[in-house]
């Protein structure tokens, strides 16, 4: 549940979302989505009540791409024009190519008229994602929303999803939920959630120079991934010495 949130985003901003589970960054984004609307105060889009807008109509300014992205039973093709069915296909190649995706396309059995299975079924991780990056290319929207498109993919994979994601983000407004907050180096702001209300908002850089809630998540965080190398380095020399 939201309660007592006041936040104002500037057109071309991004916004990185951050707190623990159940501190509110869904239920926020779903209010901004529409896919539930408020039962008190109101979510404004250049000053006007999204709820006197048209679903639809609304809906067409949004681009999502999600941690798990949704791929249908279908053509490579008919998936990135999911949101622009009238795409041309001069239109789905400039976005698969502007998503670092075209390349592996054409390394299908049938570019772009290969069919994938329900739930990107036949593509990888990264695969998946990179089309999803495009099809929100595709429609152009005016306000994005990301949900750590780059959290389940190795890190050679992660490199090209990020250079699709510079892409897509460039002079749109942005709400990034992030789950690994190294991945906010290029947000304007951050905003801290817990209990479903704001308990810090500033830019990364302040946010760590004031050692609050932010802080103390980013080095909780720092701490684990440094542990988890270790763990992995031990566990390697471990397989080693069974090979001596």
């Amino acid at each position: 549940m939201i309660r007592n949130l006041n936040l104002d985003i500037q057109p071309g901003e991004m916004i990185g979302l951050v707190g623990h589970s159940g501190s509110g960054k869904s239920t926020l984004v779903n209010l901004i989505n529409r896919f539930y609307d408020v039962t008190e105060g109101s979510i404004q889009l250049d000053g006007v009540d999204v709820r006197r807008l048209a679903v639809a109509d609304y809906r067409r300014n949004i681009g999502l791409v999600l941690q798990e992205p949704f791929l249908f039973f279908g053509t490579v093709a008919e998936n990135i024009a999911y949101g622009k069915p009238n795409a041309t296909r001069a239109e789905i190649v400039a976005a698969a190519r502007a998503a670092h995706a075209h390349e592996f396309i054409l390394r299908l059995p049938h570019g772009y008229d290969s069919v994938v299975g329900e739930r990107g079924q036949g593509l990888s991780g990264g695969e998946r994602q990179r089309i999803s990056i495009a099809r929100a290319l595709l429609i152009d929207p005016r306000l994005l929303i990301l949900d750590e498109a780059t959290s389940a993919v190795d890190t050679e994979t992660e490199k090209e999803i990020q250079k699709a994601l510079d892409n897509l983000v460039q002079g749109r407004t942005t709400i990034a939920i992030a789950h690994r907050l190294s991945t906010l180096r290029k947000a304007d702001r951050v905003v801290v959630m817990d209990g479903g209300g704001i308990v810090e908002v500033a830019p990364q850089d302040a946010l760590m120079a004031a050692k609050g809630v932010y802080g103390r998540l980013y080095e909780a965080q720092a701490r684990r991934a440094e542990e988890d190398a270790q763990a992995a380095g031990l566990t390697l020399a471990a397989h080693e010495g069974e090979k001596v």
